[in-house]
């Protein structure tokens, strides 16, 4: 217990400490340069210590080249990461509950995480879709069907991870254009304020969630790790776009609403155009409910949890 004590407090100061590392500064003109330590930082201003004379002077940032100041903006949203769990805009609704909440371009949406995890960490987010009956704006029907069985105590114990269910105000509109859009946004601010491991962002659904994975998919792949679409479609035209993304297709083959030739004709879609990341689940004499044959899987939970998407993506 002391060891891992120890070792733990080393992890934390090795991290506070990764911006003092020294680097070559370059000022916004290009003409002149030094080695120095970041001592502090502000969106506005840094204190750097010199190598040569160790002497500490300020500097605003604007005085600094455009490399230094992007360098000063990422150490700057990784503080702001590291913070999100206890003093973020998004802190109070990390309970360890889901809790509602609205989205800036107003999309209804529940979210859950571990406000007792260490901020300094990364963590998977798993974005479940739901179905066309659970659209609407109560912002509590859309937990139907929901992937829960990923956030028992003991799942969450060994796979920790931020949860989030939208919920898409009609049916008629679908997970599509601006649903869509506003999806993504919320996406892009839990990220910018919360402790998400942006390689590990994963996208599932049903039916019309189900579709909804395929599409979102597609329109914004550089976002996804992985996404497990059950008893929906999408448009094989798409192959390509989709062929890096590892994928886990569900569909029973006893599916009355969704035909699972709708699945079938995507997966082979996406492996004839050259995807070697393509599972698919045939379930025998299962029908369109599937959520609950599916989800409690473990080797599903072990499968998505160890996809992370590759830098160079």
């Amino acid at each position: 217990m002391k060891h891992h004590l120890c070792l733990h407090l080393a992890l934390l100061l090795l991290i506070a400490n990764l911006h003092a590392a020294p680097r070559t500064w370059t000022s916004s003109d290009g003409k002149s340069s030094f080695q120095g330590e970041l001592v502090e930082f502000t969106d506005t201003e840094v204190k750097i210590k010199h190598s040569g004379n160790f002497q500490i002077f300020k500097l605003p940032v604007e005085r600094l080249s455009t490399e230094d100041q992007a360098h000063v903006r990422g150490l700057l949203r990784e503080r702001r990461r590291d913070d999100g769990l206890k003093n973020g805009p998004y802190a109070a609704q990390i309970t360890g509950q889901m809790v509602k909440g609205v989205s800036k371009r107003g999309l209804n949406y529940q979210i859950s995480g571990n406000p007792k995890w260490d901020g300094a960490q990364r963590y998977p987010l798993l974005i479940w879709l739901h179905g066309a009956g659970q659209s609407g704006d109560d912002n509590e029907s859309q937990m139907g069907g929901a992937p829960k069985p990923m956030l028992t105590e003991d799942s969450q114990k060994k796979h920790p991870c931020f949860f989030l269910a939208p919920q898409c105000p009609s049916r008629d509109i679908g997970w599509k254009n601006e649903v869509a859009e506003n999806l993504v946004a919320l996406i892009a601010d839990l990220v910018e304020n919360l402790p998400v491991d942006e390689s590990r962002i994963y996208l599932t659904g049903s039916s019309m969630g189900g579709s909804g994975t395929w599409s979102i998919a597609a329109r914004y792949p550089q976002i996804f790790a992985a996404a497990v679409p059950l008893c929906g479609g999408g448009d094989p035209k798409n192959a390509e776009v989709l062929k890096t993304i590892p994928f886990w297709v569900f569909h029973g083959d006893q599916d009355d609403q969704v035909p699972v030739d709708r699945s079938r004709v995507m997966v082979e879609a996406v492996k004839k155009a050259g995807g070697e990341h393509m599972n698919y689940t045939e379930l025998e004499g299962a029908g369109h409910l599937i959520t609950a044959t599916v989800y409690p899987r473990p080797e599903l939970h072990e499968w998505i949890f160890a996809q992370r998407k590759k830098a160079a993506e």
